[in-house]
């Protein structure tokens, strides 16, 4: 899973980016996860060090891109950042904040999947959030994003996804550890849940891919401000 995150403060750019984004994730079957952040300051605020490709566009209002990515600099060197700009001389300034590569506007489709292709090369190979999980027949490898939660039962964790379970011997800590914190919540001591497949929060109940879940008194704040966060990240103010 590529976890990307663009910082944009125009929608029809950014929904431009994020659509060539998921076309060349159909294409390739290559598996992507986009957080849009329409503004910067946000976006440098509620930042952790765990996505894997920033694209950050140059011109935008209340912090240039260049200031905010001498700013992401200082929480994070090994994220992959990539200028998005319309104007191509401001991009050879990367070099000063160690961008990998940028994209000139208006960019279409072929000249992205060129690019993106070979940002995909660079990146360590090691970065995944594929899950290993022990089965009667040997393993499986569970891609994070196709978890919709994973519940405690006795000894043991089931993970539920789109068309199976899985149970494995292990603690709800080792699969909160496993699993991208920002995009994983607990609404209960037994319930992690993936922020991604919730439909909508009732009271003390949450909707998860069509089943009600519960929610505790102690977690409902922390689960509730999670989502929130979640959610936001992914809408323009």
């Amino acid at each position: 899973m590529i976890r990307i995150a663009i910082v944009e403060d125009e929608k029809e750019q950014a929904d431009h980016l994020e659509s060539c984004i998921r076309r060349y994730s159909e294409e390739h079957g290559t598996g992507t996860q986009v957080t849009v952040y329409s503004n910067v300051i946000t976006f440098l605020e509620q930042y952790k060090a765990s996505f894997d490709i920033v694209y950050m566009d140059i011109m935008m209002p209340m912090m240039n891109g260049m200031d905010a990515s001498h700013l992401l600099r200082e929480k994070d060197d090994k994220v992959m950042l990539i200028f998005v700009t319309s104007m191509r001389q401001y991009a050879v300034k990367g070099y000063d904040v160690a961008a990998s590569d940028f994209i000139v506007k208006p960019f279409s489709y072929p000249e992205f999947s060129l690019k993106f292709t070979r940002a995909l090369s660079k990146l360590p190979q090691s970065k995944n959030d594929d899950i290993l999980l022990r089965t009667d027949g040997g393993f499986v490898r569970l891609p994070a994003d196709r978890i919709r939660y994973v519940e405690v039962r006795g000894h043991h964790c089931v993970y539920h996804t789109d068309s199976n379970t899985y149970q494995q011997y292990q603690t709800m800590k080792a699969v909160e550890d496993a699993l991208p914190k920002e995009f994983f919540a607990r609404c209960n001591n037994y319930l992690l849940v993936n922020l991604a497949f919730v439909e909508k929060i009732d009271g003390l109940m949450v909707r998860v891919a069509r089943e009600e879940l519960p929610i505790s008194h102690p977690r409902k704040k922390s689960f509730t401000d999670a989502f929130a966060q979640y959610a936001g990240s992914r809408r323009y103010d």
